[in-house]
């Protein structure tokens, strides 16, 4: 990839994001989300684009890069923020710090796989130590 496209994080996502076919609209809401952040938070957009950009870092390259991706640019979502963009996207849900006490997240998390919980874990494991630079 472009070594100047890399330096810039909201380019860099977006173009990331219209690059991959996702399932049940989460390109789109991805795009909502980054025009939303865009219109009223460009500094949290930066960051939310800069935590996806690290995650894909994080992924070592087994399995789906998607999961790693979008929960990087939603991780620093509100509680409304998740709840409307990521509206049945369970995983990506699941790992916004916001929604870590949600009774829905809660139930639908203790009904998943072996696969998908170590997945889940994996993922926040990850968030927490890139989220956390992030945000400052």
């Amino acid at each position: 990839m472009n070594d100047d496209l890399m330096k810039r994080p909201v380019e860099w996502a977006g173009r990331i994001n219209r690059r991959w076919i996702v399932h049940h609209g989460l390109g789109q809401r991805a795009e909502d989300w980054m025009a939303h952040l865009e219109r009223t938070d460009p500094r949290r957009l930066r960051k939310s684009c800069g935590i996806a950009r690290s995650m894909i870092g994080r992924w070592g390259e087994i399995g789906d890069p998607k999961p790693w991706f979008y929960s990087g640019l939603f991780h620093l979502a509100t509680e409304d923020e998740a709840k409307h963009f990521l509206a049945g996207h369970r995983l990506t849900t699941a790992t916004v710090p916001a929604m870590k006490d949600d009774e829905e997240v809660k139930a639908w998390e203790a009904g998943l796989c072996t696969e998908t919980t170590a997945l889940l874990h994996r993922l926040r494991a990850a968030l927490n130590g890139s989220g956390e630079r992030m945000r400052e």
